[in-house]
């Protein structure tokens, strides 16, 4: 069985074609990105741009010639991009040619990247989050607004050709080595500003356990949406502290305008629609993907955090030590 990878210039999509390629053979393995892979490697590669015209066709040709009968869809931005339109082109409209190419060319199973972030962070929300809660579109928030669009584009493809068997994780943010995100680059602030008296629960995903995830999810071939997240969640005051940071309460109206204006100037990492995750629950249910995947996380929040925060500010040797040395 032939697996295609897309996206596999992000971090996730990389991490995941050197596995399928050490486990299943480089010539079992075909990668679909604009950049090729290592050729150490040994994989397939088939240059492709989602967001080009006729990319759907294309895709529909690579299918067949190559006989692909599994894809791993993880071609999304993980940071908000500017660029709206090329966003939506790549993530959306790119989502639903390559389930047409798939449906067409006979694709008999499709796993697809997603993010608990597309629940949205509401006050509303319960204490965990489980795949039958409803997504709630922000329509401030372009980058959440695809993501969701992708998820309605395979749902939907789901529905219309049963034989192709779908499945979409939505994992929690990625915490870990060598993960660079807007959520990671909040924790390289000494001061991090805050909403004042809120304190929601965050879940930090190691990327160990996404790729464990990912892996369980192209051989057990599950269908439907499935939560991915690490064993337990940790307040944010409490995440900021345990990383050495100060938090300073900002009144979340000022925190909203604020933001707004350093990403309208181009100086923020996020718009002002994130506020919402700093302030409200979006906690995710991971029982579903334990029974469905057999994936139980090694890592929890704490532990993702702590493993970022050792490769990104590493400590150097106490006084004591290094006066031994």
């Amino acid at each position: 069985m032939r697996i295609a990878v897309t996206g596999t210039g992000s971090f996730l999509g990389s991490r995941i074609l050197r596995r399928l390629a050490t486990s299943r053979g480089g010539d079992a393995v075909l990668a679909l990105d604009i950049a090729p892979p290592p050729q150490a490697l040994g994989v397939r590669h088939c240059l492709l741009d989602f967001s080009a015209p006729a990319a759907d066709q294309k895709l529909l040709d690579v299918f067949r010639e190559h006989e692909v009968a599994a894809v791993v869809h993880t071609a999304f931005f993980t940071n908000p991009r500017r660029d709206r339109s090329h966003s939506h082109e790549l993530e959306s409209i790119g989502t639903l040619g390559l389930l047409a190419a798939a449906a067409a060319a006979g694709v008999e199973h499709v796993v697809m990247r997603s993010f608990t972030a597309v629940y949205g962070a509401r006050g509303q929300n319960p204490n965990f989050l489980t795949e039958d809660h409803p997504l709630q579109r922000n329509p401030e928030l372009a980058w959440a607004r695809d993501k969701l669009e992708a998820e309605e584009h395979a749902a939907a493809f789901a529905r219309r050709y049963p034989q192709m068997k779908v499945t979409v994780l939505r994992f929690a943010p990625l915490f870990g080595p060598l993960v660079r995100t807007f959520y990671t680059a909040i924790f390289d602030r000494r001061v991090v500003p805050v909403p004042m008296g809120y304190d929601p629960l965050v879940q930090l995903l190691h990327p160990e356990d996404a790729l464990e995830a990912l892996e369980a999810a192209v051989a057990r071939a599950p269908r439907g949406a499935f939560n991915v997240v690490p064993k337990a969640a940790i307040p944010l005051l409490s995440a900021l502290h345990l990383a050495g940071k100060i938090p300073v309460p900002v009144p979340h109206p000022l925190a909203y305008a604020a933001a707004d204006a350093l990403w309208t100037a181009g100086l923020g990492a996020a718009p002002g629609a994130f506020i919402d995750y700093a302030r409200f629950l979006c906690v995710a249910d991971g029982s579903r993907a334990e029974s469905a995947l057999g994936f139980t996380p090694r890592y929890r929040s704490r532990d993702a955090l702590a493993a970022y925060l050792e490769y990104r500010h590493p400590r150097g040797p106490a006084p004591e030590a290094e006066a031994r040395a």
